[in-house]
């Protein structure tokens, strides 16, 4: 498909509806890309980490909508109040509205014929999107749809081009693949509407509440159950219910409808309408939403092309959208279907099997106060809910979709960079209870992990369902949770977690190369590496590659394994290079290849980077510069894959910069090929980390020569330290590799291993 929106936002502001006109970086953003393909992610308004994400919104009908919306749709249903980032899963779409003219109709009808029901068809030409703003014409009536939100509400903003006739249709039943189990609309007077929608799905069974109010009387009202008008009533509840609210409108009469959410109740609803609607209209709510953004984008500078900009901007945006606020403005919260009361911020929407690898990391930079709430809100679990560490939370349930006890990651790393209002021995004690739980009733731990196995021994058995998987991740977590027991003095417990981390020995074999499935009783499973049928439950997405590179903790000992530096950077230009054909259907998450590194799925994100540790840092550098300029375009399909609720974007904001955490609890980032001539991070603390590199172009993508505030520097690494502080990385690029940061010296330094001779 090659529709393509290359319209820069300097030229977009002229044509939004009364938009405020800001000239930081917030026009690079475009958040049309990632909409197209498998990108998941979602055009409409938000704001960072806020509850809210008002966005047009369609029935699920395969993979690629897992958002809501795909740049291939030519119909919009409706615009709902919530919806995911870039997840490989589907969920929320929570309470839509539908302005329509004409006739009434209470049924959605269908994509195929629009006409059955109130659906519109739209063209991509009338949509304009940018942080904190959607608009779009829904062509079927000849209305002008615009929208924006604050953290809890979002604004509409309806423009009737047409006298006439006009509806509001309220759809609280629309969900993106849940199953509805109850619903209702309650009228409360000519302005003010109030309802919910109760589910289960990917967010667990889950009730959510909004309050309405309209800018004009309507003048009737109505509810309507399983498709019939309930005569006479003003609420209703049902598996199928929906409000219709009618209007007679002039031409070019703007109706403004604002809609709060909360997870707890119609108090909270209304709470937070009240905290954060009542008063303001759509145009401040707009300028607002503008503002912050603006502020978010100005974090970091840099210099590049256009299409430069547009993809680290809107990488930057993405980055920004998660985790996600779930608590009321009076500190109310939901998890487990379990009240809660907390006197700041909680947040839930962790894909931290995903986010810990870059998204957290990036945080910890350029979001360090905010990535601390995102830390105590996961130790809570521990402490206040009393339901563990989740391994994928939606909106407080956490859905088990993926392996590992992976939220001590993000915690680990948050304690050991800076533990200052951090909750620290709770996030200690919640880390180390995730790492020991072998319930075997508990599909979290006990079931899922194979934890019974891996305390005993160290590994997984293939009969837990992908053991290497489950074995490397969980030996990094360990790896993780030891560095915070030296930081807290807990020396045996640091002692444990090392040995712990070392069970990815176990599973290399030999014979092949790769960390390769066992038996229980220790023998090797018969597979077949060229079948995807055979690597698939053996490996999350199959990635047999990714995972048997996936020792970010303790490159040295898997080096030695392969017989030294040499051998390792041979098996590295044979996974890079290896283009030979697999049998079978590959998983979906699984693209974006060069060679058998497949790009669109996280295990491998650090891969490209291990070539440092080998003495040839050069490769890196010419890898990372393929990957940046390949696979991320500034197109509606410029994501390879699902952004993962940040971390595909987040990947590319550190690989651009010039660096990347490959272990992010080392507090080192190792450094890769800077893609611009200059880049300025401006950190909260007041000062400035300015990354320079001279020369860099298309062909210039080799390192020369570096200095760190002025001095040489060899290091093929920078620590979190160092950004923090201020100052500046210099980089001189060429057109040639260069031995720089290849020396048997520098590179024994990274992560503190001593690896071992060529």
């Amino acid at each position: 498909m090659k529709k393509i929106v290359l319209i820069v936002w300097c030229c977009v502001v002229g044509s939004l509806m009364s938009m405020p006109v800001h000239s930081s970086n917030i026009q690079y953003v475009d958040v049309m890309i990632g909409t197209g393909a498998d990108g998941h992610t979602f055009p409409g308004a938000t704001l960072p980490f806020g509850m809210v994400q008002l966005s047009p919104s369609n029935d699920w009908k395969a993979w690629s909508w897992c958002a809501g919306y795909n740049y291939r749709d030519t119909v919009i249903k409706g615009f709902a109040h919530n919806h995911i980032s870039g997840a490989g899963l589907a969920g929320l779409g929570d309470i839509l509205f539908m302005p329509t003219a004409g006739a009434l109709q209470l049924a959605p009808g269908t994509e195929e014929n629009p006409d059955s029901g109130y659906r519109s068809r739209f063209s991509h030409d009338t949509e304009k999107a940018a942080p904190g703003y959607y608009s779009v014409r829904l062509d079927d009536y000849d209305i002008d749809v615009e929208l924006t939100t604050s953290v809890r509400v979002g604004f509409h903003r309806y423009t009737f081009n047409k006298a006439g006739k006009a509806h509001i249709i309220v759809d609280p039943t629309h969900h993106i693949q849940e199953m509805i189990l109850q619903s209702g609309v309650e009228i409360l007077s000519d302005r003010a509407i109030r309802g919910f929608k109760a589910c289960c799905g990917a967010a667990g069974i889950r009730t959510v509440y909004f309050y309405a109010e309209f800018s004009k009387p309507f003048l009737n009202g109505g509810v309507a159950a399983g498709g019939i008008t309930v005569e006479g009533a003003r609420k209703v509840q049902h598996m199928d219910s929906r409000g219709y609210f009618d209007y007679e409108v002039a031409e070019g009469e703007e109706i403004e409808v604002k809609v709060a959410l909360s997870y707890v109740g119609y108090e909270g609803a209304k709470k937070n309408f009240d905290a954060e609607a009542s008063g303001v209209g759509f145009r401040q709510a707009l300028e607002n939403a503008t503002g912050i953004w603006s502020r978010k984008m100005d974090k970091i500078d840099i210099s590049g092309t256009l299409s430069q900009k547009r993809c680290f901007y809107t990488g930057l945006y993405h980055s920004m959208i998660s985790p996600n606020v779930i608590s009321d403005v009076d500190g109310n919260y939901v998890v487990e279907g379990k009240q809660y009361h907390s006197d700041t911020d909680m947040y839930s929407n962790f894909s931290t099997w995903d986010t810990y690898r870059a998204l957290h990391p990036l945080l910890t930079i350029i979001e360090p106060e905010k990535n601390k709430e995102f830390v105590n809100s996961l130790i809570s679990r521990y402490t206040d809910a009393k339901v563990g560490l989740p391994v994928w939370e939606l909106i407080g349930y956490d859905n088990v979709c993926m392996i590992g006890y992976n939220a001590t990651a993000p915690i680990a790393e948050a304690i050991l960079k800076d533990p200052s209002g951090i909750d620290v021995e709770n996030g200690y004690q919640a880390m180390r209870a995730a790492a020991f739980s072998m319930d075997k009733n508990s599909p979290t731990y006990g079931n899922n992990n194979g934890m019974h196995y891996y305390v005993k021994q160290g590994w997984i058995p293939a009969s837990s369902g992908t053991g290497v998987s489950k074995t490397t991740e969980q030996n990094y977590y360990d790896w993780a949770i030891a560095q915070v027991a030296k930081k807290l003095g807990k020396t045996e417990d640091a002692a444990l977690f090392e040995e712990r981390s070392r069970g990815f020995l176990n599973l290399y074999n030999p014979e092949t190369g790769y960390l390769w499935p066992k038996n229980p009783d220790g023998s090797w499973l018969e597979m077949d590496a060229s079948d995807w049928g055979d690597l698939i439950p053996n490996y999350v997405s199959g990635n047999i590659w990714g995972y048997s590179g996936y020792t970010p903790h303790n490159m040295a000992a898997i080096i030695e394994k392969k017989g030294g530096r040499k051998a390792y950077e041979k098996w590295l230009d044979q996974v890079f290079s290896d283009t030979t054909r697999m049998h079978g259907a590959v998983h979906v998450d699984i693209s974006g290849f060069i060679g058998k590194y497949g790009h669109g799925d996280e295990p491998g994100h650090q891969m490209p980077y291990s070539y440092n540790f080998v003495g040839a840092p050069w490769k890196t550098q010419r890898l990372i510069h393929e990957i940046t300029t390949t696979q991320y375009m500034d197109t509606p399909e410029g994501l390879v894959n699902n952004d993962d609720l940040g971390q595909m974007s987040a990947w590319y904001v550190f690989s651009t910069l010039g660096f990347y955490p490959v272990n992010p609890a080392s507090l080192q980032y190792v450094i890769g090929s800077p893609h611009f001539t200059e880049a300025v991070i401006n950190l909260d603390n007041g000062k400035k980390f300015r990354i320079v590199a001279r020369n860099a172009s298309d062909r210039n993508v080799y390192v020369q020569s570096a200095k760190l505030n002025g001095r040489k520097y060899d290091l093929p690494f920078i620590t979190h330290e160092e950004i923090m502080n201020g100052g500046e990385l210099e980089f001189v690029m060429g057109s040639k590799p260069s031995s720089w940061g290849s020396s048997e010296k520098v590179i024994s330094r990274l992560a503190g291993n001593k690896l071992p001779d060529a």
